[in-house]
């Protein structure tokens, strides 16, 4: 068991998970449920009920040093009806189940406490154990996660800011490739019309000649007819 058990304990925490409300008279120092049981029973324990034993144990309990890190700790500590009557009627017993709570709570968790601890006591100590649950963040732990979530959020805004960067660089890039083809498409174009236009204009000059060669014809031979219906008058 001492090597599972590991927890603090939580003032007023009862048996059966209860609440244990202290009177006034018991918030007096050295006026305690326990002086006073003790003192009525004449430091023995074995002549109480089971009930005030109970009592008389969780005052025991609650006046051990609780170390300041175990103070935000959930601690339950489940003692068994048979745990009790033997505690009461084996003092050694007892104070074997003391001296350990008194070790749980005086251990240091340091700056990472355990969220929940649990301490079973049975009526033997090999069927009692305990243990501790999750970790409490500290405020060490508390800056040392808002460091590490700034830095991932610096880190996320400066691989947007490089992939945006990359974007419009590639997008640069990709605006100059399509303006250089389409350049050379029109440049294509124009160089097509400028063929046609001079294939065209060599095609006009051409029937211009050819009909500046007919009309000279015509004329030619008109003249010669005109001479030779001349002669022949």
């Amino acid at each position: 068991m001492d090597s599972k058990i590991s927890t603090g304990y939580s003032t007023g925490t009862s048996y059966d998970n209860t609440q244990v409300t202290p009177s006034a008279n018991s918030e007096k120092v050295g006026d305690s449920f326990a002086d006073k049981m003790a003192e009525k029973y004449y430091l023995s324990p074995k002549d109480m009920t089971l009930s005030e034993y109970k009592i008389y144990i969780h005052d025991k309990i609650n006046s051990l040093p609780l170390h300041p890190s175990q103070k935000k700790v959930f601690t339950f500590i489940d003692i068994t009806d048979a745990a009790y009557r033997r505690m009461q009627q084996d003092p050694a017993y007892e104070q074997k189940v003391l001296n350990y709570l008194a070790q749980s709570r005086a251990v240091n968790y340091g700056c990472c406490p355990p969220q929940f601890a649990l301490i079973h006591i049975e009526d033997t100590w090999d069927k009692s154990y305990g243990y501790t649950y999750g970790i409490q963040k500290c405020e060490r732990a508390k800056r040392a996660e808002e460091r590490r979530r700034l830095e991932a959020e610096r880190a996320k805004k400066a691989r947007r800011k490089k992939l945006l960067k990359e974007y419009l660089k590639k997008k640069a890039e990709a605006k100059r490739i399509q303006d250089k083809l389409l350049e050379e498409k029109l440049t294509v174009q124009r160089l097509e019309h400028r063929r046609l236009m001079k294939a065209w204009d060599e095609k006009q000059r051409k029937q211009q000649a050819f009909r500046a060669y007919e009309a000279s014809a015509v004329m030619i031979y008109r003249h010669v007819k005109d001479n030779a219906e001349y002669l022949q008058s």
